[in-house]
């Protein structure tokens, strides 16, 4: 559980579907590893990871900087609900 915007509470969950073994083009189109859930709400936020993975060369992030994510459980939490 996650708190959002006035104190209410979210649930985060992973997706498991597993990167090896399957289809290039499937790893790149992955969705969502990790998403946020806000009851009443819906789907407030996610990672992309598959996104930042396939496209760390043009951005300012590495391998580690991925990883760390992933261990971290980072999401992208709308705006209005941070």
């Amino acid at each position: 559980m996650i708190r959002v915007r006035n104190e209410e509470l979210a649930y985060q969950f992973w997706t498991y579907t597993d990167w090896y073994g399957q289809d290039p083009e499937f790893k790149i189109n992955r969705g969502s590893d990790r998403f946020v859930y806000l009851p009443g709400q819906g789907i407030i936020g996610g990672s992309f990871d598959f996104y930042f993975y396939f496209h760390r060369k043009k951005l300012p992030i590495g391998y580690a900087d991925f990883m760390q994510n992933i261990k971290e459980e980072k999401v992208m939490i709308a705006d209005n609900y941070k």
